[in-house]
């Protein structure tokens, strides 16, 4: 008997100890007079997030009209995380302040995985500044409008494809990942992926990188709310099989062009590459050998195809579910294309429709959940006196400002006159984020909008895009941190008779 009571008695004082310890942080914002959404024990407020239960996105966003505040505060576990959603302060921190918060919240370890932790998207500055600087030519203006012809390539196989599933359901997400898939690897490698015909390769990397199995979406998870699992468990952020062949295929095409010298010169990602390590560029003990240049083709290739496919499979969804829009667009499309007799890059870019359109799907659909930085030193917030200490996370929510009223009426509508000339200058900065903002915003964003709107164009000129049985209207979304429709997006395409 007195065994029995001296386990229970033990049980009890641990279970005691370790609650305390989980939950002794969690008056953090209370004592700091910032609104909260209130923890649970262990996973803190993130509970719904954590089971799968909710997109995470759209969780946070939730609480954006229940705080009257430029601010509120959350715990993943124990740890304090503060959400901004004042445009004005969004703006201190993305872009006036830059150099206090220049960093994601995210692990970056090369110990752990040096080959996410070394490519653009999560090293830390001041590395990550030179870094963009010497990528930014291969994604310039100047060098985007060449890669017109190769675009319109891929989209040929693209209308090929619709070509042969005219009049069946078609899972649009995974035809326009198809699609970006063979745009990204011909524009930054000079490969032809042939994804429409090849079903392994660059494609089948592509969907180990994105699987929504349980164990991917814990360390997509762990990687921004539970560092600590990351450590224990050595969670790699990217399948290390879909590495490796994006390695392979890389560095095999890295080594042919670097063989054959300049008069193979396309001026892609590969050429900057080998011009930044002939030139024996380095930075701070930062130099590129091979693991490093494995690095910045892995996170082109993870972080590009992957938001231009949601955003052009969201929009052609937007497109069969509202006639009357596809109708107008199209026509824009013809009026341009009879007008300039082809499609070019300049007609492309002058159909203000289809901006308008590819826009408002990215408000409503934006590809990331959140932008987050960390705070490097304590920082006073001037309009308000909170002092964020050194180490905070920070984040700015794209659902949260995307779908608030104040800035976007009705905003479950979808509705490209949002974006009209004559509407966007009410719309103030910092409220519309897709891309991010600030000198961290996407470095992509021209080629990713440049391969759907031409997507857009050709499937416009051939087909009308219509509802299938299996539709779903409005969109579900799955709790997997990357924005995915439930049950994908089956739609079904028809030969218009009258294409041009």
């Amino acid at each position: 008997m007195l065994s029995w009571f001296i386990t229970f008695f033990l049980a009890s004082l641990l279970f005691r100890i370790a609650y305390f310890f989980i939950t002794r942080n969690y008056d953090y914002w209370k004592k700091r007079g910032v609104p909260y959404i209130k923890p649970k024990p262990i996973f803190g407020s993130i509970l719904e997030v954590a089971l799968g239960r909710a997109h995470p996105g759209k969780y946070i966003g939730q609480f954006y009209s229940k705080f009257d505040s430029p601010y509120f505060g959350f715990f993943a576990f124990k740890k304090p995380y503060l959400v901004i959603t004042d445009p004005e302060l969004i703006k201190t921190v993305l872009i006036r302040d830059f150099n206090v918060f220049p960093n994601r919240y995210f692990v970056s370890d090369k110990k752990i995985d040096p080959v996410m932790s070394s490519g653009l998207f999560a090293i830390h500055n001041p590395t990550w500044r030179w870094l963009r600087q010497k990528q930014s030519p291969f994604l310039s203006y100047g060098k985007i409008k060449l890669m017109v012809p190769l675009i319109q390539e891929c989209g040929d196989c693209l209308k090929d494809y619709i070509n042969d599933n005219v009049g069946k359901m078609v899972e649009v997400k995974e035809m326009s990942a198809k699609y970006a898939t063979d745009v990204i690897v011909r524009c930054a490698f000079g490969i032809s992926a042939n994804s429409f015909v090849c079903e392994d390769g660059f494609r089948l990397a592509g969907k180990t990188m994105l699987s929504q199995s349980f164990m991917r979406s814990l360390k997509i998870f762990s990687y921004y709310y539970a560092p600590l699992l990351v450590k224990i468990f050595k969670f790699k952020f990217i399948e290390p099989s879909a590495v490796d062949f994006v390695r392979e295929a890389f560095l095999e095409a890295y080594r042919a062009r670097e063989k054959s010298g300049v008069k193979n010169r396309r001026q892609d990602l590969i050429d900057i590459l080998i011009e930044m390590k002939n030139e024996g560029a380095e930075f701070e003990g930062f130099k590129l050998d091979e693991e490093n240049l494995v690095a910045q083709a892995v996170t082109l290739f993870s972080s590009g195809f992957e938001a231009a496919a949601s955003t052009l499979a969201f929009t052609l969804h937007e497109l069969a579910v509202n006639p009357e829009i596809q109708r107008k667009l199209r026509a824009e499309i013809k009026h341009v294309v009879e007008k300039d007799g082809d499609v070019c890059f300049s007609g492309i870019q002058s159909m203000k429709y289809l901006n308008m359109t590819i826009t408002e799907t990215m408000r409503m659909f934006p590809a990331t959940s959140f932008i987050h930085r960390e705070c490097l030193e304590d920082y006073k917030i001037p309009s308000t006196g909170l002092v964020i200490e050194k180490g905070t996370p920070i984040i700015v929510g794209q659902y949260g400002l995307h779908y608030d009223e104040r800035y976007f009426p009705e905003p479950h509508i979808y509705r490209p006159e949002r974006f009209s000339d004559e509407n966007m200058n009410q719309i103030g900065r910092c409220t519309y984020l897709p891309f991010g903002e600030g000198p961290r915003s996407c470095i992509g964003q021209m080629l990713g909008v440049l391969l759907v709107k031409v997507a857009v164009v050709e499937i416009l000129r051939n087909f009308s895009i219509e509802r299938h049985a299996s539709t779903v209207e409005p969109v579900i979304l799955t709790p997997f941190p990357i924005v995915q429709a439930k049950g994908g997006l089956p739609l079904m395409f028809k030969h218009l008779s009258d294409n041009f």
